[in-house]
């Protein structure tokens, strides 16, 4: 298969799957699908085409990571503490017994402790509908667990970004240098944007206003600036959009504003070429039903570690542990790192299938009343842009620290 023809293959794919999946009633699919029609069309296509896929989905990878750090606003301090001890309490116990079973699949160990942290993590992009419909006993335990997600997610992109250069061969105070680094950038972009909010404001103002493409368009020139100044593209994409959420409270028409290109465009490219780069003959071997049965067990040992303990911690029912199971987008992220150091495709397949695993039994676990995850429209970051006619929202925002001006409607005339 050509380029060509997989473009021609993948706009077909971008007019017929929204649809298809609408038509079941399933459109929280949308995104897997993707990965599963990459899958097939990678058995066609040569190495060289793969290059060029994988190349191109770093657009959307670059957006992906900026929308995550745009969905991102951090509590006051002693919060934020809290939060990340909470957080902390909950990947470690997940990450062993998770580098365990990669191994045991055939996943070099490295490579499987890199998978078992994006899977022991969480997508607040994912799993912020759920939270959305979801009754919570009151509002405080609705905004302590909105701010564990929170700091689950940004603690496993953090370790990460540090599990790339290890497996580039950097030593370790290079991988020390590069974490603090990351976290000096957003700090110093919190920082800016405390004091420049008002002038930031006007510019975000005057950003909404003009057409998706231009804007678009400079996200992509900031993330090439970045890298330029050498903080990788996507890393500067996420620094950006932490600068944003934290200097205004406009990410959510900044959001609304992207849609067009992100979520019908750039991702679902971005989703397409992580399928390109499995191979489908390990679906005929071990790795793929151990993959499964990977992200079937972490969804059991998940509801009742969160039922014993945590629940009790964050003021919840046990049956709030669902929210906290989708994690495609963060799975994505560890095979974009497992792809660019050399892993084989071993670990790619099996993070990618055991994240999709993962995520799929939480798409059809029903909490309540309220619909799951796959009856649900998927959106990949900024939930307040999420909308969904066939679900009300009952809850008040107010309490919610994501929560901001919906987007202002063009008036007649």
């Amino acid at each position: 298969m050509t380029i060509l023809e997989g473009a021609v293959l993948l706009l077909l794919l971008l007019l017929a799957l929204p649809d298809f999946c609408r038509r079941l009633e399933r459109p929280g699919l949308l995104y897997p699908l993707y990965i599963a029609a990459g899958i097939v069309a990678g058995a066609f296509m040569g190495e060289p085409v793969r290059h060029v896929w994988r190349e191109i989905g770093q657009f959307g990878f670059v957006l992906l990571l900026f929308s995550v750090g745009l969905e991102i606003e951090l509590p006051q301090r002693r919060r934020t503490l809290k939060a990340v001890r909470r957080a902390a309490l909950w990947m470690v116990w997940q990450i062993p017994p998770l580098t365990g079973l990669g191994w045991l699949a055939g996943v070099p160990w490295p490579h499987a402790l890199v998978a078992a942290i994006a899977l022991a993590s969480t997508s607040v992009g994912m799993a912020y509908p759920l939270w959305l419909n979801h009754g919570f006993p009151d509002s405080g335990s609705r905004r302590r667990f909105l701010e564990w997600i929170v700091a689950v997610e940004v603690l496993g992109i953090l370790l990460l970004a540090a599990a790339g250069p290890v497996l580039g061969g950097a030593v370790w105070w290079k991988v020390v240098l590069k974490m603090f680094g990351l976290l000096a950038a957003a700090v110093v972009a919190a920082l800016v944007a405390v004091r420049g909010a008002p002038h930031l404001t006007r510019l975000l103002g005057y950003g909404l206003k003009i057409q998706v493409h231009f804007l678009v368009l400079a996200i992509f020139a900031i993330a090439a600036l970045g890298d330029r100044l050498g903080l990788a593209a996507p890393k500067t994409a996420f620094v950006l959009g932490l600068f944003i959420s934290r200097a205004t409270d406009q990410e959510a028409q900044l959001s609304h504003r992207l849609e067009p290109l992100r979520d019908r465009l750039f991702v679902p490219v971005f989703f397409f070429s992580l399928g390109t780069l499995v191979e489908p003959r390990l679906i005929l071997t071990l790795v793929f039903p151990l993959a499964v049965l990977t992200g079937v067990l972490l969804f059991a040992l998940r509801r009742s570690t969160y039922g014993w303990f945590f629940a009790r911690m964050l003021g919840t029912a046990p049956a709030a542990h669902v929210i906290a199971a989708p994690m495609l987008t963060i799975a994505a992220v560890a095979v974009e790192v497992l792809a660019r150091a050399g892993a084989d495709q071993r670990a790619l397949a099996w993070t990618l299938a055991s994240g999709l695993s993962l995520t799929l039994a939480a798409a059809f676990a029903r909490i309540g009343t309220a619909a799951p995850l796959a009856e649900i429209e998927p959106t990949m970051a900024a939930p307040q842009a999420w909308d969904h006619t066939g679900v009300q929202s009952t809850l008040d925002l107010e309490d919610s620290p994501l929560a901001g001006p919906a987007p202002a409607e063009k008036k007649d005339g």
